[in-house]
């Protein structure tokens, strides 16, 4: 329980930039996945890194990140397959954020973009009408508060709160169904 009004399902603590440990609790199958912050943190292998963990059972994905760099090693890794669209983008307002999810037809939504994910709290229900999931990273506990509000007008639950391991309390992953 946050402030008295929602409930958790469970709470989970998050121990690596992997994405098995990081996001385990974000449902990927056969789900057009936008993956916000798909950059290459912390890890070596390629299975771990965000975009490729989605892919193993969505029906595409998404990435989306400032980093030209790891957009170029993303777009190299995947040339040929449809499955996967990369872009280099600073997500600086909503507008963004809604044309992505309307060009590929999002369903399930990953945010993790150290701080920017703010601007998505711009988005309205309709926005985000056909989403069924969403991963939502947070880096202060204002933020986090703003956001389990948001979630329950869009008509999401939070089935997970995850924070990580030696870090302030401020930081982490709401995982979120409708």
């Amino acid at each position: 329980m946050i402030n008295g009004t929602v409930k958790i399902m469970r709470d989970y603590i998050i121990e690596s930039e992997n994405s098995t440990d990081h996001w385990p609790f974000f449902k990927t199958s056969g789900h057009n996945v936008l993956d916000l912050g798909c950059g290459r943190w912390y890890t070596d292998k390629k299975e771990e890194l965000s975009p490729f963990y989605f892919g193993r059972d969505a029906n595409l994905v998404v990435g989306v990140d400032y980093n030209a760099q790891d957009i170029e090693y993303y777009t190299q890794e995947t040339e040929g397959d449809p499955k996967y669209v990369f872009k280099a983008m600073n997500l600086i307002n909503a507008e963004q954020f809604k044309e992505l999810i309307n060009t590929y037809n999002i369903t399930a939504l990953k945010c993790d973009i150290e701080g920017d994910e703010v601007h998505m709290l711009k988005l309205t229900k309709q926005d985000l009408i056909n989403i069924s999931e969403i991963a939502i990273e947070y880096h202060s506990e204002d933020l986090r508060d703003k956001f389990i509000a948001k979630l329950e007008e869009w008509g999401f639950s939070i089935n997970t709160f995850a924070n990580f391991a030696r870090t302030p309390i401020s930081l982490g992953v709401l995982f979120c169904s409708k």
